[in-house]
């Protein structure tokens, strides 16, 4: 079993680390209040939107949402896996990193990534030796530099070429683990990819995961990627990736295409900013990955009634990300047409024309509705109206979402008023996108004005997160906690690092959750913004947060108690209900104290 980080030597990490100098080494930073700024590393900008907290030890960027702790800083800008951060940053601090056993095998994983890259160099041998596969990339306008760039290789027909040509290096379980070959029934191996023009995939570091290869004889499947391994995962890989950033240093836009093919046929007429998804729809994964990269993304689509569902999908995907400066613009292929046989045939000026008219994320969202309801009758509006509410009820920018209920007013000649009451409806969705989470202010001891719980959890769950060094064992939070459930468990765990770390950051905070599922939720909440209150507002909003939702805990288990039935109903059900009842109608009894 291999070694890991002991959790208390990266807490003493990073009080050692200050993450202003840290960051200063790669952007200059300005005094702003009691924050630094400076012009976003992670996405090109003239206007600073990027902020350094020295007191939180923490960054984010208003511009396009990227945020962290120096961990995350090294990983994202330096391209760095955490343990490598880890080591950059003892290095740093002039302290050795000390191992403790458990954790995740590192020495399997270099193997199998030494097995994929070996194979990708048996691939592009064996591609000069194969003449047919050669005139099949030249007929497709891929000339023998942009095959080196890109490491294009051949698989060739046998059964289990591959298998023996690494088989004196690597044993079967690792080449099986890599996805390179896979076990026959009689035992033996036979090579996944076979008679197949071979691409190999590259993380952010350049490091080959895994492979795509395509048929060039007529077959099925045309396109076959490499398994799931623990190297290779398709929804958090974006292919040319690599490549993109490689040929661009400063990348404004990337342009998200369907294929392989598409990468390299642009990358062949000089446009090097395309990427391709992995055989896969469009995630918020794959967005949030790539708007880390940059600002803006062109989405291109077949013009056919397949790219319509796609972009549809990828409609679903889009809208609760956009936020800020992030942009997103719709490009739909002429029928019959990809990105690769446009740009032979029209040339690069051509491409880049289509580009230039492709159609801002709001224009797609009216025109795909349009197609979908009958605007010219009522009922067809009205139609239009409630699917269009689903849809904007997911944004999670404000301004983004008033500019959509605008549109959507006018094209199904609807008041305005009457599209916001539907997305403040009762059981209408309320935008949680971790992401972009807001901290929300609710009012504090004013009337109810029923803040949904999850606005309430990120009201409450920001402020502790933010301010670790407040007190926080109050007897409204420790009610809260006692109640039970997925997010009061996690208010306990951040409770309990707080209460024994006395003094901790939240960027300390922060990288003891960081093998969490809901990690990405507690960074979120960390760069939420707090309007500048101060430390006392901050207090009163989160306990009174907490009192609501124990408030709203307490209403819900009356109704079920209340709906119980004969034996059902017993004393302690009884005893439980009217305690719960009495402590609703005390309401005073539930305030913290001070209001």
């Amino acid at each position: 079993m291999a070694a890991r980080v002991p959790q208390a030597f990266i807490d003493d990490l990073l009080e050692r680390t200050d993450l202003v100098e840290l960051v200063q080494r790669h952007v200059p930073l300005k005094k702003s209040g009691n924050e630094f700024s400076a012009c976003c590393p992670f996405h090109s900008e003239k206007t600073p939107s990027f902020f350094v907290s020295p007191k939180k030890q923490f960054y984010h960027c208003f511009g396009c949402g990227a945020h962290g702790t120096a961990i995350s800083f090294l990983m994202e800008h330096e391209n760095l896996s955490f343990p490598e951060a880890v080591a950059q940053l003892a290095e740093w601090a002039g302290v050795e990193v000390p191992r403790e056993v458990g954790g995740t095998d590192v020495e399997p994983i270099a193997r199998l990534l030494e097995a994929l890259e070996e194979a990708a160099r048996f691939y592009t041998d064996q591609l000069r030796l194969a003449p047919e596969a050669i005139d099949y990339l030249k007929r497709r306008g891929i000339d023998g530099n942009t095959a080196r760039d890109f490491a294009l290789g051949w698989a060739p027909a046998g059964t289990d070429l591959l298998a023996r040509a690494l088989g004196t290096r690597f044993d079967a379980d690792t080449l099986v683990a890599a996805g390179l070959v896979a076990r026959r029934d009689d035992g033996r191996l036979r090579d996944r990819f076979r008679a197949r023009i071979v691409f190999p995939i590259r993380d952010r570091r350049g490091r080959v995961t895994g492979f795509g290869g395509r048929l060039i004889q007529p077959g099925e499947p045309k396109y076959l990627n490499s398994p799931e391994s623990a190297v290779f995962h398709k929804s958090q890989t974006i292919y040319g990736l690599f490549e993109a950033r490689k040929a661009e240093t400063r990348l404004g836009e990337l342009v998200v295409t369907e294929g392989y093919m598409d990468v390299v046929g642009l990358a062949r007429a000089g446009f090097r900013r395309a990427v391709a998804c992995m055989g896969t729809a469009l995630t918020r994964s794959h967005l949030d990955l790539l708007f880390r990269q940059v600002p803006r993304l062109i989405l291109c689509f077949d013009g056919d009634e397949a790219g319509r569902r796609a972009a549809w999908r990828a409609l679903e995907q889009a809208l609760p990300v956009v936020q800020g400066v992030r942009e997103i613009r719709v490009l739909f292929l002429p029928e019959g047409d990809d990105p690769d046989s446009l740009v032979l045939r029209e040339g690069l000026d051509g491409w880049q024309r289509r580009l230039a008219a492709s159609s801002v994320l709001s224009e797609t969202f009216v025109r795909l509705l349009a197609e979908r309801y009958a605007l010219d009758t009522a009922e067809g509006r009205s139609q239009c109206a409630h699917a269009a509410v689903t849809l904007i009820s997911t944004v999670t920018d404000p301004l983004f979402r008033t500019q959509l209920c605008d549109l959507i007013a006018e094209r199904t000649q609807t008041p305005r008023n009457q599209i916001e009451a539907m997305l403040t409806r009762p059981g209408a969705e309320t935008p949680s996108h971790p992401a972009t989470v807001r901290a929300d202010r609710p009012e504090v001891g004013g009337s109810e004005g029923r803040k949904a719980p999850n606005q309430l959890w990120s009201a409450l769950l920001a402020r502790i997160i933010q301010l670790p060094q407040e007190q926080w064992a109050e007897p409204g939070i420790e009610r809260l906690v006692a109640t039970g459930g997925r997010a009061p468990d996690i208010l306990r765990a951040i409770l309990e690092r707080i209460e024994a770390n006395p003094g901790i950051s939240t960027a300390r905070l922060l990288e003891q959750f960081r093998s969490e599922a809901y990690f990405p939720r507690l960074m979120a909440l960390a760069s939420s913004p707090l309007q500048d209150e101060d430390p006392k507002l901050s207090r009163r909003i989160a306990l009174d947060s907490a009192q609501r939702l124990f408030q709203e805990h307490c209403r819900n288990r009356i109704r079920a108690l209340s709906s119980m039935t004969g034996e059902q109903l017993n004393q302690q059900a009884i005893d439980e209900l009217r305690r719960l009842q009495s402590l609703l109608a005390q309401g005073e009894g539930l305030r913290h104290p001070g209001d």
